[in-house]
């Protein structure tokens, strides 16, 4: 019955935009360079449908559970349709994005699919939302994805020269200097590091003294000082966290499988039950399965 709901949830839709709903899963993996344009021939012509399959939570919202991996492509074509209307430039996209990510952002479940590939879509709008981003970047309403969402598109800004650097300095100091929130101040110091933002260094350091940087991700004080470039090396030994110790370990036994003679080991796979979008993830992350590995 599923599957015959979603069959008819798809019968509005035709032409270009029908050829969404089976493009599936892979296609969006490889989105990087990839024009929909080009490979369908999309026009302003297709823009309403689009919208509206943009839109269409009776087929995005649906219950795949019982639905083959293979068979439950319909999902997908809502996502594609994003992408389709990015590449357009079409206008009312832009608040689209907005609203899907801050949907969420007020309980810290921002959409799956709108968190990974937001930064993508929004990039034809961006040039002139910087205050939007680097306002919303500092909302506490808004949960941590969200906002650190911002603070990565505010990095491809500043990449690409569309704001000066001098306005980034301005939030980054204001950031830093009154926000305690470790995984947000550890997002900024992400951005020092790879724009080799060196005068904020003691500003950064003042930050680890009092604890307010998450250093899962980032490392510690000399291995950001190193990313910076004000070091080339390490002077004290690194104490890894407990996350740090279950990445390394990972690490070092991918390491010895590869380097192994032996025949390698197939990938568990949980035959007894498909794992739904909101069940945890067999990995053993403590994650939602949509949250770590069902985009991967």
């Amino acid at each position: 019955m599923s599957q015959e709901q979603l069959k008819e949830f798809a019968k509005k839709y035709d032409g270009r935009v029908a050829k969404l709903l089976s493009l599936g899963r892979d296609r969006l993996l490889e989105v990087d360079g990839y024009s929909y344009i080009k490979e369908f021939g999309f026009t302003e012509d297709d823009v309403k449908q689009l919208l509206m399959l943009a839109q269409d939570m009776d087929i995005y919202q649906h219950d795949y559970y019982d639905i083959p991996e293979d068979e439950g492509l319909e999902f997908y074509g809502v996502v594609h349709a994003w992408h389709v209307l990015s590449e357009l430039e079409v206008p009312e996209a832009k608040e689209l994005f907005i609203d899907i990510l801050e949907e969420g952002g007020y309980e810290d479940d921002p959409d799956d699919w709108i968190l990974s590939d937001f930064r993508r879509l929004i990039k034809p709008y961006r040039k002139d939302m910087y205050d939007y981003f680097a306002e919303s970047s500092q909302l506490e309403g808004y949960g941590i994805w969200t906002r650190l969402e911002y603070i990565d598109t505010i990095r491809d800004m500043l990449k690409d020269k569309e704001v000066e650097e001098e306005k980034v300095n301005e939030l980054i100091v204001k950031i830093l200097s009154t926000n305690d929130n470790a995984i947000l101040n550890a997002g900024v110091i992400s951005l020092c590091m790879d724009e080799k933002l060196t005068q904020h260094h003691e500003l950064i350091k003042k930050c680890f003294e009092r604890k307010a940087v998450d250093i899962d991700h980032i490392g510690d004080l000399e291995d950001v000082e190193i990313g910076m470039g004000l070091r080339t090396e390490r002077e004290t030994e690194r104490e890894l966290t407990e996350m740090q110790k279950i990445w390394h370990r990972a690490i070092e036994n991918v390491g010895s499988i590869m380097k192994s003679d032996e025949p390698r080991l197939k990938p568990f796979v949980n035959t007894e039950e498909k794992v739904g979008r909101n069940d945890p993830c067999p990995c053993g992350s403590g994650k939602k399965y949509k949250k770590c590995c069902m985009n991967k």
